[in-house]
C-alpha cells in the first residue's frame, strides 16, 4: 500500500509568520497586521491571544495575496 505524502497530493505548505515575512520581504509585524485586517488568510492555533506562536498561513494564501497586490505598468502610469 502506497501512502500519499504532501508532495504527491499537491498539498499546500503551512508557513509561520517569520517565513511569510521572508517571502513578502516585510517585517513580521506587517504580516500580523495583514492577517488581522483580513487581507491575508491565516490561522491562529491555540487559545492564547497574546502569544503569536500559533500563527500559520498557507503558502497559496501568500501567493494569492502577492498576485492581487501586483499592479501593471499601465496602471502605474495612470496613477502617476
Amino acid at each position: 500500500m502506497q501512502t500519499e505524502t504532501p508532495s504527491t497530493r499537491g498539498a499546500d505548505e503551512l508557513l509561520d509568520a517569520k517565513q511569510v515575512a521572508e517571502r513578502l520581504k516585510v517585517h513580521v509585524a506587517t504580516v500580523y497586521r495583514l492577517a488581522e485586517s483580513g487581507r491575508l488568510k491565516a490561522l491562529r492555533l491555540g487559545s492564547g491571544q497574546q502569544r503569536r506562536r500559533g500563527f500559520r498561513c498557507w503558502a497559496s494564501s501568500v501567493d494569492a495575496y502577492l498576485d492581487e497586490s501586483t499592479i501593471t505598468v499601465s496602471a502605474a502610469k495612470e496613477a502617476a
